[in-house]
């Protein structure tokens, strides 16, 4: 079964109506057009997937992040987590539980005073007994490579660290899929890559599922399978190969390619046969290595003649 499975989801910001207003009715249908943030969107994620979510700033990928653990919910369609309806409000705790969220700004996150008693809060929350309390903290600092860091304030951590101290205190609650809407958008290259790292891991070696909400291509790359979501709906979807073999499409979305993948697009532009949808150095390595190797073997063929 899917974890997450979304049907033809629609959501709509409030628009509000001023009762003694002289605004034509014309005029607040497109108020409450623009207020559309998600149109129709149906997808399907499998336990342990590694999944991205790619789309510019308005797209409507952070609504949806949103929905996943029922901060929000549709106003059209349906959606469930692990079989749960998100508009059941008995529901609701159990799927709080299910899929933890990760947010843009760690400082917004944690209201800890030392990192320990940040990542017990959620335990302490449901009522959990002071020995597993203390247990899934340290369980959950170890996974998170900050258990050395555990009575240490959080204003005396890096970016990256609080992020990890986050996605800690989300750990702790054992959940089946862990969010991140945005969770490296602030942070320097270092902090992205121990946050991408930590998050890469635990979905490895842990098979939780992780849903990373981005505008970093990068961060795609390694992914399993990718969303691409444009004016609130799924404009494109595929594995990281697919997508950004179709180079053109994800340009006009008004996104940019992979580096990666810029540099292969530009080594094709100079006529080098260089495979659409790269993804890894290696393969762009064996591509420029067997183009040589080709012209190589035919200047030697040229030479014998």
């Amino acid at each position: 079964m899917e974890i997450i499975k979304s049907e033809k989801i629609s959501y709509s910001y409030p628009v509000f109506e001023d009762p003694d207003s002289q605004e034509n009715k014309e005029l607040l249908e497109k108020k409450k057009e623009a207020a559309k943030a998600l149109d129709g969107v149906s997808l399907e994620v499998r336990p342990g997937q590694f999944i991205c979510i790619l789309g510019r700033n308005g797209s409507g990928k952070s609504t949806f992040a949103k929905h996943l653990n029922a901060l929000i919910t549709p106003t059209e369609g349906t959606l469930w987590i692990d079989g749960m309806d998100t508009k059941d409000e008995e529901k609701l705790w159990d799927i709080r539980r299910t899929v933890g969220m990760v947010f843009q700004n760690p400082d917004n996150q944690i209201i800890g005073s030392i990192v320990d008693e940040e990542v017990a809060f959620g335990l302490e929350n449901i009522g959990a007994s002071t020995r597993d309390i203390r247990k899934g903290v340290y369980k959950a600092l170890e996974e998170v490579n900050m258990r050395e860091y555990a009575k240490v304030s959080p204003n005396k951590l890096s970016g990256g660290q609080k992020q990890r101290v986050a996605v800690a205190g989300v750990l702790a609650m054992n959940p089946k899929c862990i969010v991140l809407d945005e969770s490296t958008a602030m942070l320097d290259p270092r902090g992205r890559k121990e946050v991408m790292d930590t998050v890469k891991k635990l979905n490895k070696d842990d098979g939780i599922t992780i849903i990373s909400i981005t505008h970093y291509m990068e961060e795609a790359l390694e992914a399993d399978y990718i969303f691409v979501m444009d004016n609130g709906q799924v404009r494109m979807q595929g594995t990281p190969r697919e997508i950004f073999s179709r180079e053109e499409e994800i340009e006009e979305l008004g996104l940019k390619l992979p580096q990666l993948c810029q540099l292969a697009k530009a080594l094709r532009n100079k006529g080098m046969d260089i495979p659409m949808g790269i993804t890894t150095e290696e393969e762009l390595k064996d591509a420029i290595t067997k183009r040589q190797i080709s012209e190589n073997d035919s200047e030697i063929t040229a030479g014998e003649k």
